[in-house]
């Protein structure tokens, strides 16, 4: 009798711990780079590639053999869900944003602007980088050299 709720105490045991242990939490998985449709929608046709780079920052992938391809990709996963693994891969010649293709939409405004864009000027508003090799700003630097070198004499 007593041999009787031994076993039954185990086999409760061991089918209690499989149910329970299908209960675990699994964090949200975000990876690869943050493109949405909104980004997308901001890229315009003759675009650099510094100011691809500053909307979506740097790609995931680009070929060593071909540099005029850019990829994206963005892994999504929400708990025990099947991930959602997204694309983007942008064509550029020379300087300038040609093409837009992968698992996004292209926006309409992207293939309004292809006659004579890429001549055009737009302002994208992107931060100016300081010049550090102006020969202006050495001129200060000269005159420093100077003064000491005639404190010397």
């Amino acid at each position: 009798m007593q041999t009787r709720n031994i076993f039954k105490g185990l086999a409760l045991a061991g089918i209690l711990s499989i149910f329970l242990s299908g209960c675990a939490y699994r964090a949200d998985l975000h990876q690869g780079n943050y493109v949405d449709q909104e980004l997308v929608n901001s890229l315009n046709y003759g675009m650099t590639h510094e100011q691809v780079r500053y909307l979506l920052g740097t790609p995931m992938l680009t070929d060593p053999f071909d540099k005029s391809r850019w990829y994206y990709s963005t892994l999504d996963r929400k708990g025990w869900s099947d991930p959602v693994i997204k694309n983007l891969i942008l064509r550029f010649e020379g300087e300038s944003l040609v093409e837009i293709s992968g698992d996004f939409q292209k926006s309409a405004e992207f293939n309004e602007n292809t006659s004579g864009a890429a001549d055009s000027t737009v302002d994208y508003n992107l931060p100016v980088e300081e010049n550090h090799n102006n020969k202006d700003a050495a001129a200060p630097l000269k005159d420093v050299e100077n003064s000491q070198n005639s404190n010397k004499q």
